[in-house]
């Protein structure tokens, strides 16, 4: 009773300044009490279980979700390390599992794993009971800056490990039909839904028919996904309150063509959303725009008066009650954030807009673009620091193409969604309404490619400061605030004209005081080198690219974390897929100014699709023998030592030993970048090259033996950091190399370390890592 008394006075108190921390400071412990009970949820167990290398296991548990392919960054890098490029024949899904094998025998075991199965022998479901043997292990976090988090994505949904189960590996299926009548009832729909746009489109279209109608993004060719991600209507590809708005007004017209009563018809739109949302894969996004027209649709049916921040208020705290960690998902705070945006700015910015058009005729035109560029501005005000700090991107041209898309993607998933409902019952009418479908997919996709081909639309800007973020909306709520507060539009100003200058001094600053420091990011791409060397003269030089995987999903968004478009120098030490794949991505997300090779020609495919590349680009190609200088005024001395004028006598041309080594001074700091050189190129190398003494080596071929060879080579080195670039593939690096090396120095590894970054002014060397172990080495030598 003295609980409630207190909160009616809190309550009755909450309109003054003490009342309203008061409240805020309350809100904040019940959030810090709500984490703590779901970080004692059971399904944590699952942590202290799983370690980081493969370990085998025997599992029983239920298939917990529709066995789809899911797009999954960290899953394509994963799949590709391990079972090479294949991903077709296999299935994901969700495992909620019940027992664990042990030495002892099954044990009660409660948490979720995502189940890899390649090639598997029986095709899975939703709500089957399986035994399944293979390996399992914690989902990796990320090992470079800017790379995708899928351990916390995947955390988010209670999912803390990853179960591998390949051809050779046990699977049984004990019982089928195990979980929810509804839920697999629409799984099915969805799966002949998947059926209908497949059989009928080709795979360009009907990937991006999943994705629009399904939210499926697996089959998205990727310079489209890129085009939609750089021209800010990503939002539109992914399945969320766009969509979900979209299916209410549908609902509430086929609805209203039955005469009704209007509470009858909230009802079942109410039901029609939730059955769209278990449709779609009850993605986050759609739950939470499912979850808000709930909250509206029952204002209405209560005849209560909206108020739209205490429904998006009220929408974020369930949400937040039934999972706490959404508050540090990106979508969830891009979803908000769009939505107060257009509340706090579009209507009033909207107006303004119409005002300064009344000249445009018809009126319903001046009216469209008047609503339309007002909330697109309006949610690229408020959301334009967020997306730089998730996307590290600034889409100026995200105004124009969210004014040119957006009808034609409501277009899209209305007539595409009617028609899919109609197609499930009479299958015919899909191929009469193809054409027409097929006419507003082209109309989008050239829209979208039109518009990320526009110059100076996108800018990259590299991750801000959370100083900057603060700074930035603190501005933009007193301006929202100023006459509350009783601010006049010329201080407003003047605060404006200040803060603007505060930033660019502090930016001119900041570029002053690392332009005396030469940055190498040895990155970690799992099995494969990346190495990315930024000059104090602001150039970047990138050698090697990982496989194509590791050059999308790590190089490229590392680039972008740092703030560049540009490679001015991309090196290829030899034509291995772990060198050479990422290669074209780089191409393709970069400006490359030049490319330099040791002049083999392979006929990988990793290699033909980067000539391919090379040709579409332009991009000059220039081969480097030993002896080359790739210096810069002012700043560091890059020489070839390797691969010699001939190549290294009696090796392959396309072997590891005609790897590009190069050697960078700064100052009286020595860094040997060696590619893949093995034991017949080491006894070359060690007997042309002026000097191998180093600071730094990055190990030759990711650890591998080289006998007496590499023994030699080590000590003729003598780093005070060796640095080995390893994955999980191959049993690298081995015992003698890693035993030749103990006496060297420090030893770091990408597996273990994650990114390693050094920076030196030509005196001082620091070294960082992107993971932090006991065993971390000094900062400085």
């Amino acid at each position: 009773m003295g609980v409630a008394s207190a909160g009616m006075a809190l309550w009755r108190w909450r309109r003054t300044w003490s009342g309203m921390i008061a409240l805020l400071l309350l809100w904040g412990c019940l959030g810090a009490l709500r984490m703590t009970i779901w970080e004692m949820h059971p399904d944590m167990q699952l942590k202290e279980i799983l370690s980081d290398e493969p370990q085998p296991v025997q599992l029983h548990g239920l298939v917990a979700d529709d066995p789809v392919e899911v797009f999954e960054p960290g899953e394509a890098e994963v799949e590709a390390e391990e079972y090479g490029r294949r991903r077709e024949d296999r299935q994901t899904c969700v495992l909620a599992l019940r027992h664990l094998r042990t030495a002892s025998g099954w044990r009660l075991l409660q948490g979720r794993v995502r189940a890899t199965l390649v090639q598997p022998r029986a095709l899975l479901r939703y709500g089957d009971e399986v035994l399944v043997e293979g390996t399992w292990e914690r989902v990796p976090s990320p090992g470079n800056p800017g790379q995708y988090d899928w351990r916390g994505a995947l955390a988010r949904k209670r999912i803390h490990g990853l179960l591998r189960a390949r051809p050779f590996d046990g699977l049984v299926v004990l019982q089928r039909g195990k979980g929810n009548p509804i839920l697999a009832a629409v799984f099915r729909l969805r799966e002949r839904w998947v059926r209908l746009i497949q059989e009928h489109f080709k795979p360009r279209d009907a990937g991006l028919l999943l994705a629009l109608l399904l939210g499926e993004r697996t089959e998205i060719d990727e310079d489209l996904r890129e085009a939609f991600t750089t021209t800010g209507t990503i939002h539109l590809l992914v399945i969320s309150g766009f969509n979900v708005g979209l299916i209410a007004l549908l609902l509430e017209g086929f609805l209203r063509l039955f005469g009704l009563p209007w509470r009858l018809r909230l009802a079942l739109s109410a039901l029609g959303l939730g059955g769209y949302c278990v449709l779609t894969g009850l993605a986050p996004p759609v739950a939470r725009a499912t979850l808000m027209a709930w909250v509206v649709l029952g204002a209405l049916a209560l005849d209560r008066v909206i108020s739209w921040p205490n429904t998006l208020a009220a929408a974020a705290l369930v949400i937040l009650w039934i999972n706490p960690t959404q508050l540090f998902d990106a979508g969830f705070q891009l979803s908000f954030g769009a939505v107060l945006s257009l509340l706090l700015f579009a209507t009033p910015w909207a107006r303004w807009l119409d005002a300064r058009m009344s000249w445009l005729r018809p009126v319903w035109l001046r009216r469209y673009l008047a609503l339309s560029l007002g909330a697109t501005s309006a949610a690229w005000v408020g959301l334009a620091p967020v997306l730089a700090w998730y996307f590290h991107l600034v889409a100026p041209v995200s105004l124009l193409a969210n004014l040119l898309i957006a009808p034609l993607v409501s277009a899209l998933v209305g007539f595409g969604t009617a028609l899919l409902a109609v197609a499930t019952v009479w299958e015919p009418v899909m191929g009469w309404g193809r054409g027409a479908l097929m006419g507003l997919l082209d109309l989008t996709m050239g829209c979208v490619t039109w518009c990320h081909a526009l110059p100076g639309g996108v800018w990259f800007v590299g991750q801000p400061s959370p100083l900057l973020l603060a700074g930035y909306y603190g501005l933009i709520g007193l301006s929202r605030l100023h006459g509350w507060l009783r601010i006049s539009p010329g201080r407003l100003a003047v605060v404006w004209v200040a803060a603007l200058g505060v930033w660019a001094w502090a930016s001119v600053a900041g570029r002053a005081a690392q332009s005396r420091w030469l940055h190498v990011d040895i990155l970690d791409v799992g099995h494969g080198d990346a190495i990315v060397v930024r000059t104090p003269g602001g150039r970047t030089l990138v050698v090697d690219a990982g496989t194509e995987e590791a050059g999308r999903f790590r190089v490229v968004p590392f680039l972008r974390w740092l703030g560049t478009d540009t490679v001015d120098t991309l090196i290829v030490t030899h034509t291995d897929e772990d060198h050479l794949g990422g290669a074209a991505p780089v191409m393709r997300r970069m400006r490359v100014r030049r490319l330099l090779t040791n002049g083999v020609r392979d006929a990988t495919m990793s290699a033909r699709r980067l000539r391919r590349v090379v040709a579409v680009r332009r991009v000059p190609e220039v081969v480097v023998r030993a002896g080359a200088a790739l210096t810069e005024p002012s700043g560091p001395r890059i020489n070839v030592l390797h691969p010699p004028a001939g190549l290294v006598p009696g090796a392959e041309p396309a072997a590891n030993d005609n790897s590009v080594v190069l050697m960078i001074g700064y100052g009286s700091v020595r860094l040997l970048l060696t590619g893949d050189i093995e034991e017949e190129g080491l006894p070359w190398l060690m007997a042309h090259a002026p000097s191998l003494a180093a600071d730094v080596l990055k190990v030759p071929h990711h650890g591998s033996r080289l006998g007496d060879a590499g023994r030699r080579f080590f000590k003729a080195v003598s780093p005070r950091v060796a640095v080995l670039s390893v994955g999980t593939a191959h049993g690298l690096p081995a015992p003698e190399t890693v035993a030749a090396l103990a006496d060297t120095g420090a030893f770091l590894s990408t597996r273990e370390d994650g990114a390693i970054r050094l920076r030196t002014d030509g005196t001082r060397l620091e070294v960082r890592t992107h993971r932090r172990h006991p065993h971390q080495v000094p900062d400085t030598f």
